[in-house]
C-alpha cells in the first residue's frame, strides 16, 4: 500500500477475510476480550469438566462490536453460499480443555450454515466431528495449536460431548527427557469448490488428509473424507 493513500498503511484490524469465487477464509479476534482471570487454571480445578465447559469464571472471549459490525455489513456471510472457513485463537469446544462458547453464539446470529473452524489455544492437534454448542453455529472444529509451543500429550480426551475424529499423542524424541508431542502445521489447497487439507508434523511427515467440497447453491459442506496416512498407533483416528 502506498504511503499516504486513502487506506493508510499496515494492518488496520485484528480480523480479516480472504476470499475467492468458492470460499471465504475469515479470521476472528477471540483474544481481544480474553484477559479475565481463569479459575480453571488453578491446579486443583484444572480437570473440572464443569469449569472447562461453563462460560463463568474464565475469559469470555467476546467478539468485539467492531468485528461483528464488519462481519455483518462488509463480509455479509449470508449474502451467498460460499464455503466458510473460520480462523481464531480460541475454540468453541474441546475434548481436552476449555470451551469458549460465546463467540459461537454471537456468530449464530450472522451465520446460518455449517463452517470449518480452525483454532489454536490448546497446544495439540485434534480434529472433531460436526458439533454445535448451545445456541451456537454448526462447526467442524480443528485444533491446530501445535505450531510452535511445546505440545501437550499423554492425556486422553475426557469430555465426550464433541466427538473426536483424530488426535496426535505421539511423543517427540529428545535428549532432554522432556515429555512433549510433535509440532506441526496444516496446508490448505483450494481448487474451485474443492478444499484439500494436509496435516504434517515438523519432520514434514504427512499425518492426515481431509477433503471438502462446497455446494454453491445450498452452502452445504461435503466432507471431511478424513484419512490417516501415518501408521502410528499414537496418532489416534476413527471414521467420521
Amino acid at each position: 500500500m502506498k504511503r499516504g493513500s486513502e487506506w493508510g498503511e499496515g494492518q488496520w484490524a485484528s480480523f480479516f477475510c480472504l476470499e475467492n469465487k468458492h470460499w471465504r477464509i475469515i479470521a476472528l479476534d477471540t483474544a481481544y476480550n480474553s484477559t479475565r482471570f481463569d479459575w480453571g487454571k488453578l491446579p486443583l480445578l484444572q480437570r473440572s469438566k464443569w469449569l472447562r465447559k461453563t462460560t463463568w469464571f474464565k475469559p469470555k472471549c467476546t467478539l468485539p462490536d467492531a468485528l461483528l459490525t464488519w462481519l455483518e455489513s462488509m463480509v455479509n456471510t449470508d449474502g451467498d453460499k460460499r464455503g466458510l472457513i473460520l480462523l481464531s485463537h480460541h475454540g468453541s469446544h474441546s475434548g481436552f480443555g476449555d470451551w469458549y462458547q460465546i463467540p459461537s453464539r454471537q456468530l449464530a446470529k450472522l451465520i446460518h450454515r455449517p463452517v470449518l473452524w480452525y483454532w489454536g489455544h490448546e497446544h495439540k492437534l485434534a480434529i472433531y466431528d460436526k458439533f454445535r454448542v448451545q445456541d451456537g453455529i454448526d462447526s467442524y472444529g480443528r485444533c491446530i495449536g501445535h505450531g510452535g509451543m511445546p505440545v501437550e500429550r499423554g492425556r486422553a480426551p475426557d469430555i465426550k460431548d464433541c466427538r473426536w475424529l483424530a488426535w496426535d499423542n505421539r511423543r517427540y524424541p529428545n535428549d532432554e527427557n522432556v515429555d512433549v508431542g510433535y509440532n506441526g502445521y496444516s496446508n490448505f489447497s483450494l481448487n474451485g469448490p474443492a478444499l484439500h487439507v494436509a496435516h504434517y508434523d515438523l519432520n514434514q511427515s504427512l499425518l492426515l488428509t481431509e477433503d471438502w467440497h462446497v455446494n454453491l447453491e445450498s452452502g452445504a459442506l461435503e466432507g471431511p473424507n478424513l484419512k490417516k496416512v501415518l501408521a502410528d498407533p499414537s496418532l489416534h483416528y476413527r471414521e467420521a
